[in-house]
């Protein structure tokens, strides 16, 4: 293995580590949001937790290329019925809930 690919695996294994934290934060964000959202409406949020749907790249408001990611969530109005509510995210800012 020369150095280059030496250096160009190192790169992608620092980009992959990079990529997946990213998406962990950006994760507990879309909790924070799905819950604060339940919370202001009286629902309850179903599981604790969001699920990643869609997953590309795209441009914030200030036209600076990010990384949109949409998340689904259950939550109940009732107790009862199970509804879907989402999360859009560009970047690491709440672009969107929806419930």
């Amino acid at each position: 293995m020369g150095n280059s690919s030496g250096l160009l695996l190192l790169v992608l294994l620092g980009l992959l580590v990079w990529l997946w934290q990213n998406s962990l934060r950006a994760r507990e964000s879309a909790i924070r949001a799905a819950r604060d959202a339940c919370q202001q409406q009286q629902f309850q949020l179903l599981d604790g937790s969001v699920v990643l749907q869609r997953f590309r790249p795209g441009r914030q408001g200030n036209g600076r290329l990010s990384l949109r990611r949409t998340f689904l969530f259950s939550y109940s109005e009732d107790g009862l019925e199970r509804k879907t509510g989402f999360v859009i995210m560009s970047g690491n800012h709440i672009e969107q809930v929806g419930l």
